[in-house]
């Protein structure tokens, strides 16, 4: 029986994936593979991707996941496609990529100071986002000093996810969610600022039409369909940034609705009916996947990646792979606060970029332990930091916003830890939910293409036909009032470890 289908293609942090759905919301494939980014040898703090290898590993994804689904390509009703945000592809006037940065690109931030000195009230303003050089818009300022034979021949920017579509389609254009990240966009009104661009002595013209999510961009190119073994002319459907994508794959849409991300990093996002900025330039301002809808943004940042260094040192199996299976096991049993941890998340505060980022370890004297440390109070010590920096964060978006989150969503990778799904619920001593499909930015990615095939009428309805969830975790009594006292000495460990910095 044929079972109508979508695919996302996403290009994380640490990986290309692609996910295959049924209209029900049905994971019938998905294949991922890890890749690296490379620093050019002139310049240390980049970090950019060869748009081929990009492109030829999400058409392998795609491929594993038709085969693992087992269905025939013509199933494919749609196809769209989210990114990392912050990344950035320069297009020149024949479509040619110029440059091809990720969100680790880091260069212009020899300039953030006296972009943020000049402008810094005005972009914040305007773009919700205060300049620390991690931006699109740093990065062209950079390539305007630095490599003028290159910045003069920019015809368009893109941000990674709408280069994806452009590749899919041919179609050049972007959407208010990774166009947030730019700082050349006005969040309030959904749509490029002529203003900041102008202001920061860019053209206009390199700003690409602005579409919402979900919006047929075009149809799939006979080449494009030939690498990912697709049916020509599908419909190619606007995705969304990754962060704003997972809220779309957690179905968040009521006013105050917080979604923790919890992938390489540790986005925090509360979906607001309205916009609102901080004073302090804390957090971020973005828009939202809907009209009218808008993300208030804190960001822990490291944290899968630093439960990963933690099993790739510290757990291998005997193949020399992470063993997170026997990590989860040795966690589940350890006792909560046996270990103290900062190490990865912290509580985010966009209005500086301090670095690196604190971290040490705090435990017993070993000599007067009864029991020996083991690796389980270690690996939960880390998992406990992921949730002390989840609690921090949230209640840093609720003081901003004036709104309470009673409960809170939970995706991502590190999601599929039950450990660390019970110890957010016991830290923040809130009801957590859990998607079954925990990558939901893919899930997201595949609602914007189910309504682009004409499925659905709107992503709010996909959404509900789409998301389902695990059973709601709540949080033990017990624990939460144990927690309590932790996270306290963990706010005080946090404080001392900036310090040793």
């Amino acid at each position: 029986m044929k079972r109508d289908c979508v695919v996302a293609l996403d290009a994380g942090s640490g990986s290309g994936r692609t996910v295959i759905l049924d209209l029900e919301g049905d994971l019938l494939g998905a294949a991922a593979e890890e890749w690296t980014f490379h620093v050019p040898a002139d310049e240390p703090f980049g970090s950019e991707f060869d748009p081929s290898e990009m492109w030829a590993t999400l058409a392998r994804t795609t491929r594993r996941a038709l085969a693992q689904a087992g269905i025939a390509p013509d199933s494919v009703q749609a196809i769209s496609a989210t990114s990392q945000r912050d990344g950035v592809v320069f297009l020149d006037a024949q479509g040619k990529e110029l440059h091809c940065s990720t969100n680790r690109d880091a260069r212009g931030v020899l300039h953030a100071e006296e972009i943020a000195r000049e402008f810094g009230e005005l972009i914040y303003r305007i773009g919700g986002r205060w300049p620390l050089g991690l931006d699109a818009a740093a990065r062209l300022w950079w390539f305007r000093i630095h490599r003028p034979e290159v910045y003069e021949r920019i015809a368009t920017i893109l941000m990674i996810s709408d280069w994806l579509i452009y590749r899919l389609c041919g179609c050049t254009c972007s959407e208010p969610t990774n166009a947030s990240s730019s700082l050349l966009f006005d969040v309030s009104r959904r749509q490029w600022s002529e203003e900041l661009v102008r202001a920061l002595g860019f053209a206009p013209e390199i700003c690409p039409p602005c579409a919402s999510p979900g919006t047929v961009a075009g149809t799939l190119t006979p080449r494009a369909a030939e690498a990912l073994g697709l049916p020509v002319g599908i419909p190619v459907a606007i995705g969304a940034g990754d962060s704003q994508a997972a809220c779309l794959g957690c179905s968040a849409f009521d006013d105050g609705t917080t979604t923790v991300i919890a992938g390489t990093t540790l986005p925090v996002q509360m979906v607001l009916s309205a916009p609102v900025f901080d004073a302090l330039h804390r957090v971020h301002t973005g828009a939202y996947v809907v009209p009218d809808h808008w993300v208030l943004e804190s960001n822990g940042g490291i944290a899968g990646a630093a439960y990963r260094w933690f099993a790739e040192t510290f757990a291998r199996s005997e193949a020399g792979c992470p063993d997170f299976e026997r990590l989860e096991r040795e966690a589940a049993t350890a006792t909560a606060g046996g270990v103290m941890a900062v190490l990865g998340p912290q509580v985010a505060d966009f209005s500086s970029l301090p670095f690196p980022p604190p971290s040490l370890f705090v435990f017993p004297f070993v000599g007067a332990l009864e029991e020996p440390l083991t690796r389980g109070m270690f690996a939960r010590a880390v998992l406990e930091n992921v949730a002390y920096a989840t609690r921090g964060n949230v209640e840093q978006l609720e003081e901003i916003s004036g709104r309470v989150a009673p409960s809170l969503n939970l995706c991502g990778g590190l999601a599929h830890s039950a450990t660390l799904v019970q110890i957010v619920a016991d830290v923040c001593n809130r009801p957590v939910r859990v998607p079954l499909v925990r990558e939901a930015s893919s899930v997201g990615a595949a609602i914007c293409a189910a309504v682009g095939a004409g499925a659905f009428p709107d992503l709010q309805s996909a959404a509900r036909a789409m998301v389902h969830w695990e059973p709601l975790v709540e949080p033990d009594p017990s624990s939460a009032r144990r927690y309590r006292g932790l996270y306290r000495k963990w706010l005080g460990l946090f404080e001392k470890a900036r310090g040793l910095q």
